[in-house]
């Protein structure tokens, strides 16, 4: 099934993320000037020259990480991953997924990372507080 949120197609986004994404949005509807979905960054796979090129472009397309969500404000970049439940290993996706982003795209303020979740054990609040990862709980 795909997802939308305000006419915007969320295409690998989780019907529960998007949940959690509508959910923040409701409570700061002013939090990002603007929003990207989907954001693919990374080199992806890429086929040897053997291959069609329908397929190395498929192949190079749907092998690139995904950022659910890249949010700007005046002052920073702000990877977002959303996610039901996180666990530690979202810790690892967003530092990922930081530096993906700066790879491909640049970097002209500072880029920051931001998960958004309903729930966050005890463990996992630390490393967040420690790494200085901002969350928020919907």
């Amino acid at each position: 099934m795909t997802i939308f949120y305000k006419d915007q197609r969320l295409t690998h986004m989780q019907q529960g993320d998007a949940y959690l994404w509508q959910k923040f949005n409701e409570i700061y509807p002013d939090y990002f000037f603007s929003v990207r979905y989907d954001v693919r960054v990374g080199e992806g796979v890429k086929l040897a020259e053997t291959f069609p090129a329908w397929l190395k472009k498929a192949a190079l397309d749907l092998s690139k990480k995904r950022i659910d969500v890249v949010g700007e404000t005046s002052k920073a970049t702000f990877i977002i991953e959303v996610r039901v439940r996180a666990k530690a290993a979202v810790i690892g996706t967003l530092l990922a997924y930081r530096y993906l982003y700066i790879a491909s795209f640049g970097q002209n303020k500072p880029v920051l990372t931001m998960l958004i979740t309903d729930e966050v054990d005890a463990d996992l609040l630390i490393a967040l507080n420690e790494l200085k990862i901002l969350y928020f709980i919907v």
